[in-house]
């Protein structure tokens, strides 16, 4: 690590006053003690305090590549569906399109000739490389394809979609109307098989009382038939103990005998009643049976019916509740599908687009411009997306690294710009800026710690090649545009500070003035002197 202190003054060229040096001797008396004077110019321009040290140019370089995709598409259609339904009115949509889904195939190009060597100082667009004209024509011609079959993939699908979204419109409403009226819906059915029910209860009840009223008659009959029976028994004694005087007493005898033969009418009667009431007893036992089992049917298809009424009422409100979801889903996977459509068709667009803006007249151009330190193909080599072309010095990347202490890494300016002086070019001033700081290092030599500090070269550096070496100056302290004369012009009397000057006779005068900021060699002259003054600096000879 090798730097040095260095003190600069630098004028503008705004105002420069051209220093006349103009030696006086003065003699006094016998005296061998001598004045001689020296003027200096007052000149404008800008002090400048910092730590240099000396580097050589690094120059990057940059690669330019082939960054056009010329690859081909490749479709392959593949099938997607969308199915749904809604419970009760049946609602529900289907859905079927053809997608094709496209990928890329690589394809490439021919050089045909080269027109660039290394060494070589290009500006953008010249012409680096020509293409056979059969191997660009190939690929307009595929992707004139690309172009027309992605358009026409789009216009289908823009076609096929109409039928699709009225379908999800269609389910959509399905639901949302089968939401509506799913309670509607539900109380109804319920109602109908609660119908059937009670209509069942009261087909048994009507029958079990219709049994109980025959019950109630048969006792009342059997009664009757066992008083009969009874009256007929007595009627049959009476007729059998006076039989054998039916003669002597014929009156009595046809009377019991009529007895006994009413009796018997009624007997019979009444058994046939009881016979009767028992036979339709039998009957409206069946029935209240047939009637009892399509009470437990109408039941069992109630409790049935609650289920699946209740499955229908979930499923319809849980559809329509859903409807906006799903048709949104729905509406968005047609959106995506004719949007990937439209977005491979103006990629194909695009690409061909691209393709016959970069590729003109079958060549290839450059985009920087510079000194080419590589060329990367030759005739009849191929050429695809992000192949390498050429590589020259990058004029951004033109930089020059210095070493600094820890002491003077912390006293310069980290956001401040930096001189740069050149011996090739005495007469220029460069600026930079600190790009990178390295990490701290540790120097052996010194038993101190160290930063390589990075400088990149702003504005133009087209003049700069690599290895140059040149002054680099970190600024600590600067004014700028300011007037300066030279430090040993300035006297001092006390708190007094005056240089003197010639008056307009030629005599020699004094006059006050006010200084500034001193970079050692020159000071600040912020009142007292102006544009045009001329200084004297004193020194003294011995002798006569």
């Amino acid at each position: 690590m090798n730097h040095k202190i260095k003190i600069a003054a630098a004028g503008s060229g705004i105002l420069v006053v051209a220093a006349a040096v103009a030696a006086i001797i003065l003699f006094s008396g016998t005296e061998e003690e001598s004045s001689v004077y020296r003027e200096t110019a007052v000149e404008y321009g800008t002090l400048t305090v910092g730590i240099t040290d000396e580097s050589s140019v690094s120059i990057g370089t940059v690669e330019q590549t082939f960054d056009l995709d010329i690859s081909a598409l490749v479709s392959s259609d593949t099938q997607t569906s969308g199915t749904s339904s809604a419970g009760g009115m049946g609602g529900g949509m289907q859905m079927f399109s053809f997608e094709a889904q496209f990928t890329s195939q690589s394809q490439s190009l021919e050089i045909e000739e080269v027109y660039v060597t290394v060494g070589q100082k290009i500006e953008a667009g010249d012409v680096l490389y020509t293409l056979t004209a059969e191997s660009v024509d190939k690929i307009r011609n595929t992707l004139q394809e690309d172009v027309s079959e992605t358009k026409n993939e789009y216009e289908t699908i823009q076609t096929e979609q109409k039928e699709s979204r009225l379908q999800a419109q269609q389910g959509y409403e399905t639901y949302i109307t089968n939401g509506k009226y799913a309670q509607f819906i539900y109380d109804n059915e319920l109602a109908d098989l609660q119908e059937a029910v009670d209509d069942a209860v009261q087909a048994v009840n009507e029958k079990q009382d219709e049994l109980n009223e025959n019950l109630l008659e048969l006792t009342r009959v059997q009664d009757e038939l066992n008083e009969a029976n009874a009256y007929l028994k007595e009627a049959e004694g009476a007729v059998s103990e006076n039989y054998a005087g039916r003669y002597d007493n014929p009156y009595y005898y046809t009377v019991y005998e009529n007895t006994r033969e009413t009796a018997e009418a009624l007997v019979e009667k009444l058994t046939e009643q009881v016979e009767t009431l028992t036979e339709q007893n039998e009957s409206l036992t069946l029935e209240i049976e047939e009637a009892m089992r399509k009470l437990n049917q109408a039941n069992l298809e109630l409790e049935k019916g609650k289920l699946a009424s209740k499955q229908t009422y979930d499923i319809d409100t849980y559809y329509s509740d859903s409807a906006s979801k799903w048709y949104q889903i729905q509406t968005e996977s047609l959106d995506k599908e004719l949007q990937n459509a439209k977005s491979s068709y103006e990629d194909a667009q695009a690409k061909l687009a691209e393709f016959d803006a970069y590729i003109v007249d079958n060549t290839v151009l450059a985009e920087y411009s510079g000194v080419v330190t590589q060329v990367e193909l030759a005739s009849g080599d191929s050429v695809s997306k992000d192949s390498g072309l050429i590589v020259l010095y990058d004029q951004e990347a033109v930089t020059m690294d210095v070493a600094l202490s820890e002491e003077d890494f912390q006293s310069i300016d980290k956001e401040g710009s930096v001189n740069i002086s050149y011996t090739a070019y005495p007469d220029a001033l460069y600026t930079g800026v600190i790009s990178e700081v390295s990490d701290a290092e540790y120097d052996s030599s010194t038993g101190g710690l160290y930063y390589t500090v990075t400088i990149t070269i702003q504005g133009d550096v087209s003049g700069l090649y690599e290895g140059m070496t040149g002054d680099v100056t970190f600024v600590t302290k600067e004014t700028k545009e300011v007037f300066y004369v030279s430090n040993r012009a300035i006297l001092r009397d006390g708190t007094r500070s005056y240089v003197k000057m010639y008056d307009a006779d030629g005599n020699i005068m004094e006059k006050d003035v006010v200084t500034g900021f001193s970079d050692g060699v020159n000071v600040e002259i912020v009142e007292g002197l102006s544009d045009g003054d001329v200084a004297l600096i004193e020194g003294k000879v011995s002798g006569q």
